[in-house]
């Protein structure tokens, strides 16, 4: 019965982990999904934010 917390404890613990890294890396780099987006491709929903950073370079 005590392998059957320690099991649901590291699954647990691994999925919370997961999320947290997961969060951290979207909140830290907002611009990552434009990272392969042309500049002029106009599909991306933060163009300009993507510009106005390589402005501020």
């Amino acid at each position: 019965m005590i392998w059957q917390y320690i099991i649901i404890g590291l699954i647990v613990s691994a999925a919370v982990a997961y999320t947290v890294y997961r969060l951290v890396r979207y909140f830290t780099d907002p611009l990552r999904k434009c990272k392969d987006c042309a500049s002029s491709c106009g599909g991306c929903a933060l163009e300009e934010l993507k510009r106005s950073r390589e402005v501020g370079k």
